[in-house]
């Protein structure tokens, strides 16, 4: 297959314009520091590889995005950074804080609620590269890459915004620049990222999709909790083998639509 193959160009003749996003297939969340197999849900998270793969080969996506956490060093996030960030700390200051608890920031931006996480996806490092068997297609207009998470003092669980909406990363202004109409998410993890990407994309008017087989989870519990929340908010959990149907039926329904339509004006022509 040529490797620009993976991506349609223009606009399909169902008026449906669809964007897979790949969230986060890093080396941090498969064998770095915060691989999902030393998570409560012990996945490996190198699973969703293939089917990704096998998705981006094989279905006529029209833009294709790769997201990243992508942190300075001196990340909020960082259970390393906190003592740095103590004076910050809503409550007892001084008081004993484990990796994996969540704080309250009082600054130096925003107030915000944080994870602490062990330090990931680290900017320029092999750790924050993706996968090295995540197939990307060659350079096109309609591949993207979306760095997310670079403000050292807010989190950034979406692709399309930070956790406190300060700032938007140009996402959502990439995907209208291509008539993106309908989105499918996939990735590392349900619980956070994926699922924050599906929610935001769902709010920002696209119709919206989350591949529930081609996603790893952190922890079964928060992972199901967010699968049934994005569901009741109107957002499809298909498995990958969904995909190609549902893209193929809106393809050929918009035919038999333009086909009875060029009939009934072939047929006034001739009156």
């Amino acid at each position: 297959m040529n490797s620009n193959s993976a991506v349609s160009a223009g606009r399909s003749s169902s008026n449906h314009v669809n964007a897979l996003i790949v969230v986060d297939v890093q080396n941090c969340f498969i064998t770095g520091n915060l691989a999902l197999s030393k998570a409560p849900a012990g996945q490996d998270g190198a699973k969703v590889v293939p089917i990704i793969n096998d998705l981006i080969r094989t279905v006529p996506f029209h833009v294709i995005a790769y997201t990243y956490d992508w942190h300075p060093r001196n990340h909020i996030s960082f259970f390393d950074n906190l003592n740095s960030r103590r004076k910050y700390l809503k409550f007892n200051q001084n008081r004993t804080i484990n990796m994996y608890d969540e704080v309250i920031y009082t600054g130096p931006k925003v107030g915000t609620k944080q994870i602490l996480w062990p330090s990931h996806c680290v900017q320029d490092t092999e750790e924050a590269a993706l996968h090295k068997d995540l197939y990307v297609p060659s350079a096109s207009n309609n591949v993207i890459h979306i760095r997310k998470g670079t403000d050292p003092d807010i989190d950034s669980y979406s692709a399309f915004a930070d956790n406190n909406r300060v700032k938007k990363t140009d996402l959502d202004k990439k995907l209208r620049e291509r008539n993106v109409t309908h989105v499918f998410v996939a990735g590392l993890a349900i619980d956070y990222c994926v699922g924050g990407t599906a929610l935001d994309a769902f709010e920002l008017n696209y119709t919206t999709y989350l591949i529930e087989d081609a996603s790893g989870s952190i922890a079964f519990e928060s992972a199901k909790r967010k699968i049934e929340y994005l569901q009741k908010r109107g957002i499809g959990i298909i498995q990958a083998n969904d995909v190609k149907t549902l893209i193929s039926s809106a393809c050929d329904n918009s035919f038999s639509t333009l086909l009875i339509a060029s009939i009934n004006l072939f047929i006034l022509l001739l009156k």
